[in-house]
């Protein structure tokens, strides 16, 4: 849509009301629209990792012992919470219930 500012087909006034944003803000995406182009206007964190983010080695070593060793047919697998207990306890790697739940 800023390119139609720039072409002059819409004031940055008018940009503003379509992205129903007020006068400032559209006027700080123009200027960065201006020097960057599309990329200015992405947030700076994206494809950033989390700070609190798990090494993927983890993970995948996680993912694999409770597929070895606590899964199964229905009935004898383990939920997440017994999981992690014993990851805890028989492997030493403590992690919260709802991280494994995600993996």
């Amino acid at each position: 849509m800023l390119a139609q500012v720039k072409s002059g087909a819409w004031t940055l006034v008018q940009e503003a009301d379509r992205l129903e944003m007020s006068y400032r803000q559209a006027k700080r995406l123009w200027k960065q629209y201006k020097k960057k182009r599309a990329v200015g206007l992405v947030h700076g964190s994206a494809g950033r990792t989390c700070n609190r983010a798990k090494p993927k080695e983890l993970r995948r070593k996680v993912v694999r012992q409770i597929g070895q060793k606590y899964s199964g047919e229905v009935g004898k697998r383990f939920g997440p919470t017994l999981a992690t207990e014993h990851l805890a306890s028989e492997d030493g790697v403590e992690l919260p219930v709802t991280t494994i739940r995600r993996w």
